[in-house]
């Protein structure tokens, strides 16, 4: 999976702009391509253990939209914040996706792509640890899957990825899991089939 693949998947789908005032929050999708395979590579963090909001998890770089911002700007300036990207450096080439939590809070998923590998550090007070993931390394049979959970009479679905070998011990499931699910379908169409359960 190159990066030109994966950009031009995202600029196909052509998902609308986001409304000024329509979201809440936004995340970036950093990739850039490998220097020793020239694949697709993901940055995800794992968020310390210290914030309130989802500490340990993984996640994509991003927070609030403040005012006056467009949520493409936020999920770039937050990205710079909490590990060191430098926003000269991003081309963001389009909205993979915008999803909610069960606040009800929209958040903006934006695809960057880095013109060169990055020099990434992480702003202790925010991320634990920086990951790069291959994007080709998700794809494959078993890492990616889906549950139904039940929160009194309502039903969602909840996703997941895991894999040693790409992820380490790291899970990656909620709000970070579906932009990743949904930016895997978006990429793959019909060749990726992961939309069956674990046991």
């Amino acid at each position: 999976m190159t990066v030109a693949q994966l950009a031009e998947a995202v600029v196909a789908a052509g998902l609308s702009p986001v409304r000024p005032g329509a979201v809440a929050a936004a995340v970036l999708v950093p990739v850039f391509a490998s220097t020793s395979h020239d694949e697709a590579t993901l940055v995800l963090t794992r968020r310390s253990p210290l914030l309130q909001r989802d500490p340990g998890h993984v996640a994509f770089p991003g927070g609030r939209v403040e005012p006056g911002e467009e949520p493409a700007e936020a999920a770039v300036r937050e990205a710079h914040e909490e590990v060191g990207i430098d926003p000269r450096e991003v081309h963001v080439r389009g909205l993979v996706d915008v999803v909610g939590r069960r606040s009800g809070e929209q958040i903006a998923a934006y695809l960057g792509i880095l013109a060169h590998a990055p020099t990434l550090v992480a702003n202790a007070s925010e991320v634990e640890s920086v990951l790069e993931v291959p994007v080709a390394s998700l794809l494959a049979d078993g890492v990616a899957w889906q549950e139904r959970w039940s929160a009194g009479k309502a039903e969602r679905s909840v996703h997941f990825f895991a894999d040693p070998s790409a992820l380490g011990d790291d899970l990656v499931w909620g709000v970070s899991a579906r932009i990743l699910w949904r930016l895997l379908e978006v990429v793959s169409g019909d060749v990726w089939n992961a939309g069956g359960s674990r046991p």
